[in-house]
């Protein structure tokens, strides 16, 4: 079978709203150009699951709304912190979370 490449628009557009998403990554290696693009084309209602953590990517997806639950172990910004809009929309109600420690 012939590999089967794509660009970044294409594939973003194969996720739908209301989607559970797996992010791999962390902070040095998150997918955020595939992130900024969901949120460029307006996704809503998404379901991420981190893997291993969750960091910058997990963030910026709850800021700009692009989330609306999570599963994940941590999520955090490293030597950085904790992660300021994942931690606004939890403690808002705006994120229902699955925390498998």
């Amino acid at each position: 079978m012939p590999p089967v490449w794509t660009d970044l628009s294409a594939a973003a557009s194969l996720v739908k709203d209301g989607d559970l998403v797996a992010l791999g990554g962390h902070t040095r290696a998150a997918p955020m150009a595939l992130i900024r693009e969901l949120i460029r084309q307006g996704r809503r209602r998404l379901g991420l699951i981190t893997v291993p953590t969750g960091g910058l990517n997990v963030d910026l997806a709850v800021g700009a709304g692009l989330a609306d639950r999570l599963h994940f172990a941590q999520v955090g910004l490293e030597e950085y912190g904790m992660a300021p809009q994942f931690r606004a929309a939890v403690e808002a109600g705006r994120l229902a979370c699955r925390e498998y420690p």
